[in-house]
Parts: C-alpha cells; sequence; structure tokens
C-alpha cells in the first residue's frame, strides 16, 4: 500500500492548478526578496549623508551627494518597476493563459504550409514575444532616460548614427535570435530525451569555442592594442611578470573605442592563450605623452605608474590561483546541475496544462521559457549567490596576492582613485552585496587590506 507522502507528491506534480500558484508563489517570494534586498540598500545608502573619510580626498562632498540621490532614486524606480512590470504582469501572464494565447497568434502568422513546422512557429512566437516585451518595458525606459540623469558625463551620438545602431542591432539580434530558436527546436526534435545531454555537450563547445576566439576578437571588439610609451611603467611590469614567470607580450595596453569606457584592466584566458588587458583609461592621462589629443575631462585622469602596477599584480593574483579553471568548473558543475533539473521537468505535462496549453500540446521553446524563467527560479538564484560569493572570494585572494607583492599602498590608491574617476558609489548593503555583487565594495577590500598590513605588523 503506498505511503501518504507518495500520494500527496503525486497529486502536487500532477495537478496543474496547484503547479501554476506555486510559480506564482515562486515569482512573488523571489521578487520580494530581490525589492527586501533593495530596501537595505536605500537604508544603506540613506544613511552615510558624508563621504567616508578614506576616500574624502578623491572624492567631493558635492559629487557624493549627487551620487547618493541617483542612488536612491534608481532604486525606488527599480523596486516599483519590478512590483509593476515583473510581479504583477508576470502573475497576470501566468493566470490568465497568455503564452498560449501568443502561441495561437504565432500560429496564425504560418500562412504557408512549410510555416507551420514548429521551428518556423517558434520564431513567430519569439518574436512577437519581443516586441510585447519591448513594449511593456518603454515606460520604465522612457523614465529612466528622462527622470534619472546620468552622473557621467558622455559624448553623444548623431541622431543617424544613433538610428543606423539601432537598425544594425535589431537586425542582427533577429538572426542571432532565429538561429538559436531553430537549433533549440531542431536539437529536441531529433535527440528528445537526450536533448540535456545534447544542450551540455553544446554550451561545453561553445564555452571552448569562445576560450579560442575571445583573445583574436577582444582587440577588433574593444579597440585597438597600442605600445606601452612608458618606458618606466614597461620596465617595472617586465619585472613583475617575471617575477611569477607570466609573458610579458602576453600584457597588452588596448586604446578603447567607446570614449566612455570605464578605467579598467582583466584577466582571461589559459596556457598559450592568457592575457592581461589594460584599457588605456586607466593609465595616466591614457597613457600619452601628447596632452593635446585628450579631452578636457580626460587630463589628469587615470594611474601613477607604480598604481598601474599594483592594479596588474592584482590580475596576475587571478593568474597565479588558477582563478579562470575554477570559474569554468564551477560553471561547468552548474551546467550539469540546472540541466538535470531540466531534463526532469522539461517533458512534464502538468507543467504547461498549469499555463494554459491543452494537454498534449508542449511547444518546445515555450517550455524552454517556462521551465527556466519561472519554475527554475529558486535554483538559479541560489546557484547565482553561490557563484557571486565565489567570485568575490577570488577577488580577495587577487588582492591578497598584490599586497604579497608589496603593493598594499598603492593598490589601495589605485582603488581609491579608480572608484573615483568611475563615479562607483562606494556605500552599499552587504546583504544586498552579497546577492548582487561579483566584486566586494571598494571599502570592504580596503578594509581586507588594513586587517592584512595589521596582520604582518604585529
Amino acid at each position: 500500500m503506498p505511503s501518504s507522502s507518495s500520494n500527496m507528491s503525486a497529486y502536487f506534480w500532477d495537478k496543474p492548478d496547484i503547479i501554476l500558484f506555486i510559480m506564482i508563489a515562486v515569482l512573488v517570494v523571489d521578487n520580494l526578496w530581490a525589492v527586501y534586498l533593495l530596501i537595505r540598500e536605500i537604508i544603506a545608502v540613506h544613511e552615510v549623508e558624508k563621504v567616508p573619510s578614506v576616500i574624502s580626498a578623491h572624492l567631493p562632498q558635492e559629487l557624493f551627494n549627487k551620487m547618493r540621490t541617483y542612488m536612491i532614486h534608481k532604486s525606488w524606480f527599480t523596486i516599483v518597476n519590478m512590483l509593476l512590470i515583473v510581479v504583477f504582469s508576470g502573475i497576470m501572464e501566468l493566470y490568465f493563459g497568455f503564452y498560449p494565447w501568443l502561441w495561437k497568434v504565432a500560429t496564425k502568422c504560418s500562412l504557408s504550409k512549410w510555416m507551420q513546422h514548429e521551428a518556423c512557429v517558434s520564431i513567430f512566437f519569439v518574436l512577437l514575444l519581443s516586441i510585447y516585451m519591448t513594449l511593456k518595458a518603454c515606460p520604465g525606459m522612457l523614465y529612466s532616460k528622462m527622470c534619472l540623469s546620468d552622473l557621467h558625463k558622455r559624448r553623444t551620438q548623431s541622431w543617424t548614427s544613433r538610428i543606423g545602431c539601432e537598425i544594425m542591432e535589431t537586425i542582427l539580434a533577429i538572426i542571432i535570435m532565429s538561429l538559436i530558436v531553430v537549433s533549440i527546436v531542431f536539437m529536441v526534435l531529433w535527440l528528445e530525451e537526450y536533448t540535456a545531454v545534447g544542450l551540455y555537450v553544446q554550451s561545453l563547445l561553445l564555452t571552448v569555442l569562445l576560450i579560442l576566439l575571445v583573445p583574436f576578437l577582444i582587440d577588433p571588439v574593444l579597440g585597438k592594442r597600442v605600445p606601452l610609451e612608458n618606458l618606466t611603467l614597461l620596465s617595472e611590469l617586465e619585472h613583475l611578470t617575471n617575477v611569477v614567470d607570466f609573458p610579458m607580450h602576453q600584457v597588452h595596453i588596448l586604446r578603447v573605442n567607446d570614449p566612455n569606457a570605464s578605467s579598467n584592466a582583466f584577466f582571461y584566458g589559459c596556457c598559450c592563450l592568457k592575457r592581461i588587458v589594460i584599457f588605456d583609461t586607466l593609465l595616466l592621462n591614457r597613457g600619452r605623452k601628447d596632452l593635446s589629443t585628450l579631452e578636457p575631462e580626460e587630463v589628469g585622469k587615470g594611474l601613477r605608474d607604480s598604481q598601474v602596477a599594483a592594479v596588474v599584480a592584482h590580475e596576475l593574483g587571478h593568474w597565479v590561483n588558477g582563478h579562470f579553471y575554477k570559474a569554468f568548473f564551477m560553471f561547468q558543475l552548474h551546467m550539469i546541475l540546472m540541466l538535470c533539473l531540466f531534463h526532469v521537468l522539461f517533458s512534464h505535462g502538468p507543467i504547461y496544462q498549469a499555463v494554459g496549453f491543452e494537454e498534449g500540446l508542449q511547444p518546445i521553446i515555450v517550455g524552454f521559457l517556462i521551465i527556466f524563467g519561472f519554475v527554475m527560479t529558486p535554483y538559479m538564484t541560489l546557484s547565482n549567490f553561490c557563484m557571486l560569493s565565489a567570485t568575490r572570494h577570488f577577488e580577495y585572494q587577487a588582492d591578497s596576492f598584490a599586497w604579497e607583492m608589496g603593493y598594499s599602498k598603492d593598490l589601495r590608491q589605485a582603488l581609491l582613485k579608480l572608484y573615483a574617476d568611475n563615479l562607483a558609489f562606494p556605500i552599499t548593503d552587504p546583504c544586498y552585496s552579497s546577492w548582487n555583487h561579483t566584486h566586494p565594495s571598494m571599502l570592504d577590500r580596503l578594509n581586507r587590506l588594513e586587517k592584512l598590513q595589521q596582520r604582518r605588523s604585529s
């Protein structure tokens, strides 16, 4: 005789009404948690009225006040937008069968017989859904552009350039989206119960392909590689890379195409494809000897030589500690767990019936949308938290490596100046940061460096 617990689980698993209300509950709880974190962030920002003393020399009080007002305004806007656009509209879409209705509309768009194939209907469905999502997001986008004034002074493009860019981006997005939709549909039709295995193999191949191609694509996409004109800095970087046996020819200076790009440097890759890329915006006066070629606001920005070396030491810390490999295997574990869950859920008919589809009708692309967008939300949220925690730990380890190399003071000064130059607000709530940020806050990193210094002194 079956136990009552097995009867209860079977009852829950096979009842579309119960599944629907669980999906709605998950949607509400997940977004209310995000709202709670944002309120904590607003309180943390609101309570600090003066620039922290550690950064006061780099951040004027007037600018800090503007940044503080902007952060509070943007956070409240995000809360309202989330409750209306994500939660309320999401509940309405699930409860009133929006996705089955849109699928019917997409089916009616298939005028010719060859268009009635599921791949073609799926393309129509995704195009219609994209139009709907764009229209739904328009009020928030307009409010954001008109009422949330940008703190960064950005060079504006001409209207012809903007329109041309928008048209090209739209065409490219449609092509890419259509290819992805068709590949997903045919993969499921061909592999059937082995779809999860096919998705994992595909993701693994794409990841490896990106690792192989990124070193050759990053320069033309982001900017132009230029030689380092500062011989003093070049000599210091050569010494630093020799200490850890990192090839100096894999340290690249990139003159970025985007004049609004923030100061940055990063490490990526493995084996012979590893690189450290330094944006020219990180260098003092963009690393140029002739200051007449700079815009007035660019003069004086950037880091001194020893501070640039400290940043490079931090990036070398990522390499020495094997963070690229750890992140790769962490992502593979995430993919395996996620696709195992997907395999269990994807073919379960009551999930489709819960959102309004007739029994036996289980469109592939809608299944991906429902499973990844709603049903697997708890796993996605928790896995995101774990991966963010790991990346912040990697940042602390890289800072510790720079400290061990003797760059503690210079790294502190570099962090302070970079945060000021990039207009990154220094205050954040620890709980909000742990669920949203890939990097520790600037104050947390400074405190950690201070503790390392105190430990050495004692």
